[in-house]
């Protein structure tokens, strides 16, 4: 995806984008929730800059506790 494209999805400037891409200034929280709106499963990289980062879906893992509990109940 390009910058334009980037920038049309997420509502941010593209000037705004380049300057954060060459390191001219830190993105504020804004840009930082209207990209990790469009991309949830990156937040956590957005926020740690560590690619290993797990990101946590409650609602995920109470399902999978619900389905751990079916199983053992059966």
């Amino acid at each position: 995806m390009g910058r334009a494209e980037f920038s049309q999805v997420t509502g941010i400037p593209k000037d705004t984008l380049i300057g954060a891409e060459l390191n001219r200034r830190e993105p504020k929280a804004g840009i930082l929730m209207s990209i990790a709106q469009q991309w949830p499963e990156y937040a956590a990289y957005l926020l740690t800059d560590d690619t290993s980062a797990k990101q946590r879906n409650p609602e995920l893992e109470a399902l999978a506790r619900e389905l751990e509990d079916q199983k053992k109940a059966s």
